[in-house]
């Protein structure tokens, strides 16, 4: 039980890890807005608080020309070699907007975008479209899989689970038959099966926990960003077991008891 439970676990943290990734990718996007070469101080200001205004967003950064060169050349690397030759900054001023999370979707940066470039002075709108919805389509395929392999270890682990608590109870069944003899009530009966089957349900989720603990100690040495289950975590991990213990010992004195 403690190993099938461990699979199960392993396979929740990873889960766990993978949408932490997705999920900080997805906090760094932000939509870069152009402006006008001609364009003015005072026009300038008013996009920006125009900007800050908009559902959904939370900051609202200025980029100016020289400022914008520094990031172009730290970009290309090595390769930045050829700017020297510049005589003018070609690249204009723009404003680099993140959005508060929940609100990096395609449609909602469709959106927002087709209101931004209605502003006066404002000469484009970036936000990586393309790429975003790929990383959209590539993320659902995922949660699909992921999903799937998630009901199909569920399962497993249930099974299991089920199975060794009904042999607990099939060994013991001559002890049923006699404690009925003698006028033992269901309940009488019942009662210590099902606080066993929780037990041993708690005793594998701590088994399980443990040697996971193992691993990702192990692992973060390798792996420094991983995260780890919080305690609510694993209390509601350990007590989902022993409902489950508990559930499983219900259900298989059913074939010795009438119920």
């Amino acid at each position: 039980m403690g190993l099938s439970l461990l699979i199960l676990v392993v396979f929740i943290l990873v889960t766990l890890n993978i949408s932490s990734v997705i999920e900080t990718t997805t906090d760094e996007h932000r939509v870069y807005v152009y402006l006008e070469n001609d364009i003015s101080r005072a026009a300038s200001r008013d996009i920006q608080y125009r900007l800050l205004g908009m559902e959904g967003v939370e900051e609202v950064a200025f980029v100016s020309r020289s400022e914008a060169m520094t990031e172009f050349r730290e970009a290309l690397g090595d390769d930045s070699d050829f700017l020297e030759d510049l005589v003018d900054n070609p690249l204009p001023e723009s404003y680099r907007v993140k959005l508060k999370p929940g609100y990096i979707r395609i449609e909602t940066l469709d959106n927002m975008a087709s209101k931004i470039i209605d502003m006066p002075g404002v000469e484009e709108v970036r936000y990586g479209k393309r790429w975003l919805s790929r990383g959209e389509a590539l993320v659902r395929g995922f949660y699909m899989v992921d999903f799937g392999l998630g009901l199909i270890i569920l399962l497993s682990v249930i099974f299991v689970i089920s199975n060794t608590v009904r042999l607990t109870v099939l060994h013991r069944r001559k002890t049923i038959n006699v404690m009925k003899l003698v006028g033992a009530t269901n309940t009488y009966v019942r009662t210590p099966f099902i606080i066993e089957g929780a037990s041993q349900a708690v005793a594998a989720a701590l088994i399980a926990m443990g040697l996971l603990a193992l691993i990702y100690v192990s692992m973060k040495r390798y792996l420094p960003g991983i995260i780890f289950f919080r305690g609510e975590a694993i209390a509601a991990f350990v007590i989902f077991c022993a409902i489950l213990g508990a559930l499983v010992s219900f259900a298989a004195m059913r074939r010795y008891l009438k119920i």
